[in-house]
């Protein structure tokens, strides 16, 4: 990972695009924004998903780009001031390397629940090959029919771990 000092023309834009999250209320302090730099394999199963995806896409956009997007991951509270860059994973259905995201920062933050109400946090800016996305009230397909699971409300639940690339680290304080 790589500190992104204030001014530089990346952390502008990510500062800016987490601070719209947060709507009418009070904008978390931004303390520190790391783009994280990953590994080559990581890059590699990340555009193996995106071929994936592509491969047996139905719509034009996931033919496109695999149905790419960024999304937000919030990483729990933790007694100690030490964030890893690595996603947090959940199971859903036969998937054990579900990933959630989130369409805003604020319902990112709101998602980890538990730890303090205050003091410093960490969240993820993804890039998040989606594929073919079911909705979550629609009657469940076979697994191997969608890639992802829009859950209502910003958030969608990735099914393959794979398809979830953490571009930057931001150390906000709230």
């Amino acid at each position: 990972m790589a500190e992104l000092p204030e001014g530089h023309s990346s952390r502008r834009v990510v500062e800016l695009i987490f601070s719209s999250g947060w709507g009418g209320g009070a904008t978390p302090e931004v303390e520190a924004l790391f783009r994280v730099h990953s590994a080559a394999r990581a890059v590699a199963r990340f555009e193996e998903a995106r071929a994936a995806a592509r491969d047996h896409g139905a719509a034009a956009r996931c033919g496109a780009d695999g149905n790419e997007m960024m999304r937000f991951q919030c990483r729990r509270g933790a007694s100690t001031d030490v964030f890893g860059a690595g996603v947090d994973t959940c199971r859903l259905g036969a998937s054990a390397s579900a990933v959630r995201t989130f369409a805003c920062s604020a319902a990112a933050h709101a998602s980890a629940g538990g730890g303090p109400s205050t003091g410093r946090r960490a969240m993820l800016v993804c890039r998040v090959i989606a594929g073919r996305v079911r909705h979550a009230s629609d009657h469940p397909a076979a697994a191997a029919d969608y890639d992802s699971v829009d859950m209502g409300n910003g958030e969608l639940v990735v099914l393959d771990s794979r398809a979830v690339l953490p571009c930057f680290l931001i150390i906000y304080k709230v």
